[in-house]
């Protein structure tokens, strides 16, 4: 399956995932929980999913592509016959379960959902240390499926211990059990789930870090890879440097060449004849025309 990346809606505007989306309120549950589904125009066999709701200060959905069968009772058949009918499922996650029913057919259908708070996931924070979980915050978890495999992942990592409130930021702003575990093994274990938020709000992706270690910059610290995201930092960037001399530069060294237009066309032509200027060299010679 692919990653699930929830995107919260605003009551004025989309906000992308690398804003400071918050739970609903540690003091407010939504009344009802909507569901819509859509398989029209995927050749992939999957479905685009949303869970929606509204609380006296927001509006808020979460998107996911998913598989059929995650939905446990809501078939094929049901979805694709050519008039609507009634249909109920369930989307069951550590953190509890969404009990939904509603119409489908021709491709999509639409609904509403009940919440189940999961008491053993419950129960089994509390044995962890974490304390008690509201129902509220086991709602939170839910939306952004966030349950005993991130929390899981985060003690083998190392990180410091987490408030159950923490888990839910995570999982609002894209850091899902993938993001932390794939992050790790390319050896970003931040020690504590506020900096990978923020990587992840900064817009660093996996396929980001990926792209600059394939390229020969390998484990920049995290608020180095933060700065050379922020600044447009490409893999393909890095690549050029490396190929024209400048391999092993410090990112606030490669950001400088970049935010001064430094291009790779640039460095060749000031290096004409053999001379290999310095960064800084460079920086003088860009900003002096």
């Amino acid at each position: 399956m692919r990653r699930a990346f929830f995107v919260l809606l605003s009551t004025l505007a989309l906000l992308p995932s690398a804003a400071c989306a918050r739970p609903a309120s540690s003091a407010e549950m939504p009344a009802a929980v909507q569901w819509s589904v859509d398989s029209r125009g995927r050749s992939d066999g999957k479905v685009q999913f949303e869970l929606s709701y509204r609380t006296a200060h927001s509006n808020s959905v979460y998107s996911r592509t998913a598989d059929v069968s995650e939905l446990g009772g809501l078939s094929r058949a049901a979805l694709q016959a050519d008039a609507a009918g009634p249909v109920r499922f369930r989307l069951t996650r550590d953190a509890g379960s969404f009990a939904c029913e509603g119409m489908a057919g021709r491709g999509r259908g639409s609904g509403d959902c009940r919440f189940e708070p999961g008491r053993a996931f419950a129960a089994e924070l509390a044995r962890r240390g974490y304390g008690a979980a509201s129902d509220v915050q086991l709602f939170d978890l839910a939306m952004s499926d966030i349950g005993l495999a991130f929390a899981d992942e985060l003690q083998r990592q190392g990180y410091a211990r987490s408030t159950i409130d923490e888990l839910a930021e995570a999982g609002h702003h894209g850091v899902n059990a993938a993001y932390l575990r794939d992050m790790g093994a390319l050896g970003y274990r931040a020690g504590r789930l506020q900096a990978l938020i923020r990587m992840r709000d900064h817009g660093v992706s996996v396929d980001y870090v990926r792209s600059l270690a394939d390229n020969g910059l390998r484990a920049p610290a995290p608020d180095g890879l933060v700065q050379l995201r922020d600044h447009g930092v490409s893999g393909a960037f890095v690549r050029d440097l490396a190929t024209l001399g400048y391999g092993g530069l410090a990112p606030d060294e490669i950001v400088r060449l970049r935010d001064y237009g430094v291009t790779s066309e640039f460095i060749r032509r000031a290096n004409a004849g053999g001379v290999r200027r310095s960064p800084e060299e460079l920086v003088r010679l860009r900003t002096g025309g």
